[in-house]
């Protein structure tokens, strides 16, 4: 036995060589000097390499790895070579293939070549062909006389590069050069290209650059054949862990006569836009349980065109921009926010007489217990300061102060509540030619208040109701002094006001019906005792399709002044949403609306989807567009036709004009791509 066991070691130690860390194992081995020859089945391995080859040749001297026949070779876990003759040296890490199949499983692209150099990382190819898609029969691929690969710098080098689609050639460069990198670095980005009947020829190249991960900075200059030139800047930066933000500023050039063609009030149009948002940006001297956020929006320009040019697929179909600063601060108990917001009206020539509030202040108590746990109290007071340029300016201090008394009854099954409620504001004014006098408003009310919240389990679904009465009876009010038209009161009517709440569950917890109905009854009005009454309904059929409806029906017009009607539904294969929207009353306008986006990816790869607002009123569709989405792992495109309308700043005022296009994109992986537009101006509307 002792024999057979010692016979077994030594034909073990025969076909397994370790030598200087490199292990060897195959079905013939022999040895001579400093040459060790294996043949049948080779494997090669190290801390780097796993080889294999039909036959080995190894130098422990030179450390020089020749391999011959069916070579495959495992680099660092992540770059695989095939190749029939290859020579490797383990002492500087250079290598020599002919043939070479290269893959490298990171960046997803392969090269395949007849001979190729290799030192380090780095690889050296001639008349070779790079893609990322299936070897057989790539939907596309390069080819290049001569080139280079870094596997550390992740960018590739090609000569005289003839790029294919399927089997036709498309387009040469003497030179191109790629990164394969995932990660951020600078260089440049996809251009963007275009034509439009009115604008001619549109071209944009962004330029990256991102010298730190905390912030990267991104130019795009553009130009417009028949319209112009300009450029867009924009500063990405993280100045904490718990912020982003960005900086845009840009300027545009109009020629002068495609200014006087459109009646252009400016023929130069910029602006800048700062977006920032945080959180814990002071919560942290007010103690752990401190909470803070701030968020900035804020827009500059001279008219809508400054963002209409800014990119070429989205446009502001909306004349009013908005701006904002928004800080809030919570503890416990108290809440306080200040916010700062303004508008801008594209439409007008000048925005003097625009109301802003510029700021806006608040501070609540939340309701908490004083002196005994049934009697409640809060506070809420508010500050707006409204100004303007020219026009009438206000400054409007409110605060709230109700006191409510709550106690059950039925064994809980009823909540009962009783709160005096005392409201008072102040208004003065500035700005006006007119002496105005200051606004002054007090008012005290009673509201009486019975609640329920009810549920019931039944065989297969569950039942949640909240049902709840309230009745405001106004006590004193005193009114004196001016109030301008855009002050509003907290003034409260003598009223019954109900509302119903309820939930429907499904035996596992899945909620499948919500509704919710209100009504309010006016003891003091003449002509409109009864004021809307709002429901809303949302029920799921399943979780892929669900309806929602929203109806508002106003008794003093004895008709539905709002009625929203919404189907929505997704599975893996399609996503629908259809909205109806119906308006009809004084107060509201008329409008009727239809909003449809479809999308489907029935067929593999393939996305179709489709969008309109059509305007059934007035017989006029807003906005349309269809188009095709393709993806693949190594390469995709999107492809689509938009009808919109767009506003203009004319000398004269504002003004529209339509809009029709066709916009491609096209990706290749990981070489980047395209993108082209073809717009026609359909005029004025």
């Amino acid at each position: 036995m002792f024999k057979i066991l010692l016979l077994f070691l030594s034909f073990c130690l025969f076909l397994f060589g370790n030598v200087d860390n490199i292990k060897i194992l195959a079905k013939n081995i022999k040895g001579k000097g400093d040459t060790l020859v294996a043949s049948g089945d080779v494997v090669i391995y190290s801390d780097r390499y796993v080889i294999t080859s039909d036959k080995a040749r190894y130098n422990k001297k030179t450390k020089i790895v020749k391999l011959y026949g069916n070579i495959n070779v495992i680099k660092d876990s992540k770059m695989f070579a095939k190749s029939k003759y290859a020579t490797i040296n383990l002492s500087d890490d250079s290598s020599y293939f002919d043939p070479l199949f290269l893959d490298d499983s990171d960046t997803r692209i392969w090269i395949k070549c007849d001979k190729a150099n290799a030192q380090g990382d780095v690889y050296y190819t001639k008349k070779a062909i790079v893609s990322s898609c299936n070897v057989y029969d790539p939907d596309w691929k390069i080819t290049y006389t001569s080139g280079d690969y870094s596997n550390n710098t992740k960018f590739v080098t090609l000569y005289n590069a003839l790029f294919y689609i399927k089997d036709i050639p498309v387009f040469y460069t003497p030179y191109f050069r790629f990164s394969t990198d995932k990660t951020r670095r600078s260089g440049l980005l996809r251009p963007r290209f275009g034509y439009s009947s009115d604008e001619g020829i549109y071209y944009r190249q962004p330029i990256y650059f991102a010298p730190y991960k905390s912030w990267d900075f991104e130019i795009d200059p553009q130009i417009r054949i028949k319209r112009g030139e300009g450029a867009y800047a924009t500063l990405r930066f993280a100045d904490s862990a718990y912020s982003t933000g960005n900086i845009t500023f840009g300027k545009f050039k109009e020629s002068g006569d495609y200014a006087k063609k459109y009646q252009l009030k400016n023929d130069t149009h910029y602006g800048y836009e700062i977006n920032y948002n945080r959180s814990k940006l002071f919560s942290g001297f007010f103690g752990n349980d401190a909470q803070d956020g701030l968020l900035i929006d804020y827009k500059y320009l001279n008219d809508v065109d400054y963002l209409n040019l800014q990119k070429e697929k989205s446009y502001i179909n909306s004349s009013l921009i908005t701006s904002k600063i928004n800080y809030f601060l919570r503890k416990e108990q108290d809440y306080a926010g200040l916010y700062f917001k303004y508008f801008k009206d594209t439409s007008k020539v000048s925005n003097d007489d625009t109301l802003q509030t510029l700021p806006k202040f608040q501070y609540h108590r939340f309701t908490e217990p004083i002196l005994f746990k049934n009697l409640l109290y809060s506070i809420d007071y508010k500050f707006n300061n409204y100004y303007r340029k020219k026009g009438i300016n206000a400054r409007q201090n409110e605060i709230l102060f109700p006191i409510t008394f709550t106690f059950p009854l039925l064994n809980d099954y009823l909540n009962f509540s009783v709160s005096e409620n005392v409201y008072m504001t102040y208004i003065s004014y500035d700005n006006d030619f007119i002496s105005r006098d200051s606004g002054q408003f007090i008012s005290n009310y009673h509201k009486f208040l019975l609640s329920s919240d009810l549920t019931k389990k039944y065989s297969d679904f569950i039942h949640t109701i909240g049902l709840s009465i309230d009745y405001i009876v106004p006590s004193y009010d005193n009114k004196k002094g001016y109030f301008a038209n855009f002050i509003t009161l907290n003034k409260e009517k003598k009223s019954i006001n109900f509302q119903l709440e309820e939930f429907f569950y499904k035996a596992n917890g899945d909620l499948f019906l919500t509704h919710r109905l209100s009504q309010s009854y006016l003891f003091d009005e003449y002509d409109n005792k009864y004021g809307n009454l709002l429901n809303e309904l949302i029920y799921k059929f399943s979780d892929k399709l669900s309806l929602t409806n929203n109806l508002t029906y106003s008794h003093k017009n004895k008709e539905i002044s709002e009625f929203q009607t919404g189907v929505t539904y997704k599975d893996s294969l399609y996503k629908l949403s259809l909205l109806d929207t119906y308006k009809h009353g004084h107060d509201v306008g008329n409008s009727h609306l239809i909003t449809a986006d479809i999308s489907t990816t029935y067929f593999s790869k393939y996305n179709y989807f489709a969008n309109i607002d059509y305007d059934i009123k007035n017989s006029y569709t807003q906005n349309w567009g269809f188009g095709i989405i393709m993806k693949k792992k190594c390469w995709d495109y999107r492809i689509s036709y938009k009808e919109h309308t767009t506003p203009i700043l004319t000398s004269s005022g504002s003004n529209s004009y339509r809009r029709r296009g066709i916009y491609l994109t096209v990706n290749f992986t990981p070489i980047g791509g395209i993108s082209y537009k073809f717009e026609k101006d359909t005029g004025q509307e």
